[in-house]
């Protein structure tokens, strides 16, 4: 009886609906929190910074069918991918810098 339970599991994990990615999307001047379902073949969750020199620096958020390599980068231009639902969301730095001094105090501490 097991055996035909274990034969008939990968039918079932087929005939599950896979779910689509969702990712942040946004142009440079959207905003940025707007979460979208992207296209079924769709991988990575795509962060974009353009900075030209002497401009705002331009942040791009959406669905990618590959990640970038660093051949691809641009000479202006730094990209991030992920594969996770709403990975690529708005960093917080405060808790960067608290995470950061918090983990100083603990090596300070234990020496």
């Amino acid at each position: 009886m097991r055996t035909h339970l274990l034969h008939l599991l990968p039918l079932l994990l087929l005939a599950w609906p896979a779910q689509a990615l969702r990712c942040h999307e946004c142009t440079a001047t959207g905003n940025c929190y707007q979460d979208t379902s992207c296209q079924a073949n769709t991988r990575y969750c795509l962060t974009t910074w353009n900075s030209p020199p002497g401009e705002k620096t331009a942040v791009i958020k959406s669905c990618a069918y590959t990640c970038p390599g660093f051949q691809e980068s641009l000479a202006f231009s730094t990209a991030s991918c992920c594969n996770t639902d709403l990975c690529n969301g708005a960093v917080i730095h405060s808790t960067s810098w608290s995470l950061l001094a918090l983990s100083a105090l603990v090596a300070y501490l234990n020496r």
